[in-house]
């Protein structure tokens, strides 16, 4: 998933004047307008910052810049900005690095008129920052040097407080529970295919039905790569890894070793080898796919299986 990339539009007054409302309003929405300055559509929360920025670890700056990382990062959340690091500096508003929460933006540089880089703090002492020589995203540590050598200042974009509302919030992630699963049982019977293609849901291997059912639920790519890939992204998530599967909650993702039989002292060594992944689906099930034999995607109960011996970790990279 590349940065989206809009192309400017000048509206002259003349112009304005003759478009309806609606119009407007539907060019606004549609992100066809680079916006300069700080224009919240909706509100947001710095936790929604957060997941937003987060999709971006990985890309690549090729042609983008930090600012860009930042206006698509709030523009994901439901803020229209700049993408100039100064004027973003100007308009967020200014946060100690005492109060620093998930969400909140960083700047870097030499000072507040020589802005070089920006990152979004995702908690547990991880920031995503976008810096030009890095080439891509970069997940670094708050206690890394050149994070600390380099800092400017912080700035906060939510404009709504979390919810403190135990209901709202239960609620919420019941339905993201739900879609996730809903998401996985359209490709039921979907051909497996090993090393599948990314780009094509025509066939899928294990970690590629894992990605799409991710992304057509709740838009988060965690990359093109295998199982492996997706234990790293679950971890670097800031998720709380769960290595007993009875503790998964639905919508979970699952890593296993590789299969090797069927009885439990097949796995009682290298437990750090991965081979698979799929979705707790709930009920004791996992929702996957592994071969051509089985008939491509599936569901499968755990318990007292070699998937239960083979479970090596699980969690929600939706959840920190």
């Amino acid at each position: 998933m590349d940065m989206p990339r809009h192309d400017t539009l000048s509206i002259h007054n003349q112009g304005a004047t003759t478009m309806k409302k609606s119009k407007i309003l539907s060019l606004l929405l549609a992100g066809g307008i680079v916006f300069s300055s700080f224009t919240p559509t909706y509100a947001a929360t710095s936790s929604q910052i957060a997941d937003s920025a987060q999709k971006y670890i990985g890309h690549s700056l090729k042609n983008y810049s930090a600012g860009d990382f930042i206006q698509y990062t709030l523009k994901g959340a439901g803020v229209l900005s700049s993408n100039n690091l100064s004027t973003l500096y100007k308009q967020g508003t200014p946060v100690s690095l005492s109060n620093l929460k998930k969400g909140d933006v960083a700047f870097f540089g030499s000072s507040s008129s020589n802005l070089i880089a920006s990152g979004v703090y995702l908690g547990n002492n991880k920031i995503a920052i976008a810096y030009k020589p890095y080439g891509s995203v970069k997940l670094l540590s708050t206690n890394d040097a050149v994070v600390k050598n380099n800092f400017v200042g912080l700035r906060s974009y939510a404009t709504t407080k979390e919810s403190t509302n135990k209901t709202d919030t239960t609620k919420s992630t019941k339905n993201t529970q739900e879609a996730i699963i809903k998401a996985g049982l359209r490709y039921l019977g979907t051909p497996y295919e090993y090393g599948s293609s990314r780009s094509s849901t025509k066939t899928f291997d294990c970690s590629a039905f894992v990605r799409q059912v991710y992304i057509d639920a709740v838009g988060l790519d965690m990359g093109r790569g295998g199982a492996t890939s997706q234990y790293h992204y679950l971890k670097n998530s800031g998720a709380k890894i769960k290595t007993n599967w009875r503790d998964l909650e639905k919508g979970d993702i699952m890593i296993f070793m590789p299969y090797r039989g069927t009885a439990k002292s097949n796995y009682s060594k290298d437990r750090d080898s991965i081979g698979h992944s799929g979705i707790y689906m709930g009920d004791g099930k996992v929702l996957h796919t592994y071969s051509k034999e089985s008939g491509g995607v599936r569901v499968d109960s755990i318990a007292g299986r070699h998937w239960e011996y083979r479970f090596i970790a699980g969690g929600s990279p939706l959840k920190k």
